[in-house]
């Protein structure tokens, strides 16, 4: 599923055959995305595929394995919260009721369909793996605390769930930084950083002010004075930061909905057919949705002494949202971002639906709507997991369900595209609907691409007329519209399509969209690099110009220097052009740049091409 395909199936170092320290390795750092690079989750990937092969199965019983474990985390963490808010506020809340409680919020969260793509995607345990250790570091926090509370040591516990956690959190996806924010949100509102003895209480303000309120203090005043490492992601999407924060406004309260009230048919995949507010009332719900997320906030913060559950599952909802649904130039809306906030409104709805000091009279009512709201989450599960056992068939609901969605026209599009068919009219009815699905995808939006090279795909490969009018809207849209990374990914399998003899496209049209690709000032780093290689791979086996082939492949390289991939594609494509020498020379550069000897074994084999080349040559 999306992003599946690069991150897993495309992943060459994924695919490891023993467990060196060096395919490992290769393994962990093998993402280009994120300022991590997401080493453990990309790890446990490659383990998946030693023990497993590249079968789904295994990838996806290891996501169910981490998501059982988390919510045995939620019970323990709840636990921990609401025995902290029995001592200090709530006495006559039981033991026994406090268990009850946890159980509820964690079946909820378990069952909860909102929480589906974190385990059916598989690219997204790097959310889960996150979120585990996000909740173990939480949980020894507050251990600790709780031990520090009945006068017993638990700076240990504490150190670890900052130390030992954080770090653990990071590496699985950079959500994990928000770890010490949880923590002092958990003092705010449960705590207040009461302690036994004052020195406690200054080091625990100390620990909580350098890792939490200094950090974003630098980051914002870096931001200030330094906003292009914000900014620069701008540059692929089609709206500005402040049309995406007031987008999200609207966004959070739709994921709110989906939280209490989990509608089927907005569920899914994809929501990029959700509009980008272009102003505080285009559309007009934007101003209500960002009044109503700031006073959200300010009654979470005003009720903190007096309901202080009710503060913090608010409050820890929308700090669970803090990094993805605010500045950072991200897709507008992903469910899987859900994954460890909507704990927080489960926390506050379970809590208030079985809480026996609240409204009495009701109890009974209030506990059989919560049993239900369990049992309409697991239904609602089922459903989903039924449709996701049949991938064209989740396809082909995902358009039937959000038909305004690019991404799921061009997904159905692509499977009649690919469909077999068994007589020459049904060859013919499905090569119409994918035409007709690809025609909508382009229509959709006036700067994304993949409807329109869709198009020209689907005709170039059964030999069907290309129009010029695609071709010329695609060369616009690629040299003058922000240039999206998938886009790279389509022009490079339709270039490769060409130059095998599969399809039967004009070098002269692939020529033009190449060109007008390396002309659009959003194209950096590893796209402008992969581009640069596609058209030095057309030249050489089409156009036969080595010479312009080979300058071409060099400005590759410049493009993304650092890059390893980019240099060893570079290196393979020396090889090609008969130049073991220059390729040496590469070889020797990049072993110098793999500092953590990632790239031995494979700059081994290409070193020993080289050679052979260097034998044989005339």
């Amino acid at each position: 599923m999306f992003d599946d395909t690069i991150n897993i199936i495309e992943n060459a170092y994924l695919k490891i055959n023993t467990l060196d320290t060096a395919s490992l390795k290769a393994a962990a750092f093998s993402m280009g995305n994120g300022i991590s690079g997401r080493p453990l989750s990309m790890a446990s990937f490659a383990l998946d595929y030693y023990f497993n092969g590249s079968e789904p199965y295994g990838f996806k019983l290891t996501n169910l394995v981490i998501h059982l474990l988390n919510g045995v985390c939620i019970f323990v963490l709840t636990t921990l919260v609401l025995e902290i808010h029995r001592r200090r506020h709530a006495p006559e809340f039981s033991p026994d009721r406090v268990r009850w409680v946890s159980l509820a919020v964690a079946s909820a969260w378990l069952l909860h369909p909102l929480n589906l793509t974190s385990v059916l995607y598989v690219v997204q345990r790097m959310a889960s793996l996150s979120a585990l250790f996000t909740l173990l570091g939480l949980i020894t926090y507050l251990y600790g605390r709780r031990r520090q509370l009945d006068g017993h040591a638990g700076w240990g516990w504490i150190l670890a769930g900052f130390f030992l956690f954080t770090p653990l959190a990071v590496l699985s996806k950079e959500n994990g930084a928000l770890l010490p924010a949880f923590m002092l949100l958990t003092e705010v509102a449960l705590l207040n950083f009461q302690a036994p003895a004052m020195r406690t209480r200054l080091m625990l303000t100390a620990l909580l002010a350098t890792t939490v309120v200094l950090p974003a203090i630098v980051l914002a005043v870096y931001s200030i004075y330094k906003p292009a490492w914000l900014l620069v992601g701008y540059s692929i999407r089609d709206f500005t930061l402040p049309e995406r924060l007031m987008t999200e406004a609207r966004v959070l309260w739709f994921y709110l909905r989906l939280i209490i009230v989990p509608d089927i048919s907005q569920l899914g995949l994809q929501h990029d057919d959700i509009a980008i507010s272009r102003g505080l009332l285009a559309p007009y719900s934007t101003l209500f949705a960002s009044i109503g997320i700031a006073l959200l906030a300010g009654v979470a913060v005003l009720l903190r002494k007096r309901h202080p559950i009710a503060a913090f599952g608010i409050l820890f909802f929308l700090l669970g949202h803090s990094i993805e649904s605010s500045v950072i130039a991200l897709e507008i809306a992903h469910e899987h971002r859900n994954y460890l906030p909507i704990y927080g409104i489960l926390l506050v709805v379970f809590y208030y639906l079985l809480s026996p000091t609240w409204y009495k009279d009701t109890l009974r009512l209030r506990q059989l709507l919560a049993l239900i709201l369990v049992l309409i989450f697991g239904a609602v599960t089922s459903i989903r997991a039924e449709q996701w056992a049949d991938p064209n068939g989740l396809k082909l609901m995902e358009v039937t369900h959000h038909p305004d969605s690019l991404r799921a026209n061009a997904d159905v599009a692509y499977i009649y595209a690919f469909l077999p068919a068994f007589s020459p009219e049904q060859a013919e009815e499905y090569y119409r609907f994918a035409l007709s699905y690809y025609q909508k995808a382009a229509d959709l939006s006036p700067t994304d691409t993949s409807g329109l090279l869709g198009l020209i795909g689907l005709n170039a490969m059964r030999g069907k007329p290309i129009e010029e009018r695609w071709v010329r809207e695609l060369e616009y849209r690629l040299e003058h519209r922000p240039f999206a990374p998938a886009a790279a990914n389509s022009l490079m399998h339709l270039e490769k399509c060409l130059t095998k003899g599969i399809c039967r496209h004009s070098p002269q049209d692939m020529a033009r969209l190449l060109q007008a690709a390396l002309r659009n000032p959003t194209l950096y780093g590893n796209g402008r690099s992969s581009m640069q290689f596609a058209w030095s791979n057309l030249l050489f086996l089409t156009f036969h110009d080595r010479d312009a082939a080979l300058k071409a492949a060099h400005k590759a390289m410049e493009a993304d220097p650092a890059d390893p991939d980019t240099r060893i594609t570079f290196i393979k494509f020396l090889l090609n052009l008969g130049k073991p020498d220059d390729a040496k020379k590469q070889i020797v550069q990049l072993r110098q740049l793999d500092d953590m000897k990632i790239y031995g074994d494979q700059l081994d084999e290409l070193e020993k091409l080289a050679t052979m080349l260097n034998q044989t040559a005339p």
